[in-house]
């Protein structure tokens, strides 16, 4: 069924049983996507009643520093001095997100280029029991201890994303751009 379909299952997460969409997985388990719980905050709310447009970039974030967290990128970012920077973020609303409310944001990766990859994000509302927004991003590796060129993602990285989310990730050697 959709992941805007109803809930395939319900699971003891960390003392707490909740359901998990279709598409997601249990927060802080190591499996693909990785999910956080996100809480909505009464400051997420804007002057229209529902949360703002900018805030869910800042969850989809949250996931995403949850991922590089699992990959080892921000490992790699300490040791070497390569990390992670945005190059490019779509997103699209489904449906709005009121207080409160508790979200389950999942992120992974779809493509790996040579020195890019592109990932994706869904926002899951417990409330509404549907998904409420889907983002794409583009992620570039640079080197942030010289100029801040771009640099190929290691294969240790790359065996890390294939790992967790399957060795079917596309693969999409470009220039040193890409």
């Amino acid at each position: 069924m959709a992941p805007n379909g109803p809930v395939v299952r319900r699971v003891d997460c960390r003392g707490m049983s909740r359901n998990i969409p279709q598409g997601f997985s249990p927060p802080g388990e190591a499996q693909s996507p990785i999910t956080i719980a996100q809480p909505v905050s009464w400051a997420n709310v804007d002057a229209y009643g529902h949360v703002n447009n900018a805030v869910y970039l800042s969850w989809i974030e949250n996931a995403r520093f949850a991922y590089f967290e699992r990959i080892g990128l921000n490992a790699h970012h300490v040791n070497t001095g390569q990390g992670p920077i945005l190059a490019r973020t779509e997103i699209d609303y489904r449906c709005p997100v009121d207080f409160p409310d508790e979200l389950l944001v999942s992120a992974r990766t779809m493509a790996i280029g040579n020195s890019s990859f592109t990932m994706q994000s869904r926002v899951w509302s417990t409330t509404s029991q549907r998904i409420c927004a889907e983002a794409k991003a583009v992620i570039v590796l640079v080197d942030y201890r010289s100029d801040g060129a771009a640099v190929r993602v290691p294969e240790v990285i790359r065996a890390a994303m294939r790992a967790l989310d399957g060795p079917d990730i596309e693969t999409r050697e470009m220039d040193s751009n890409g």
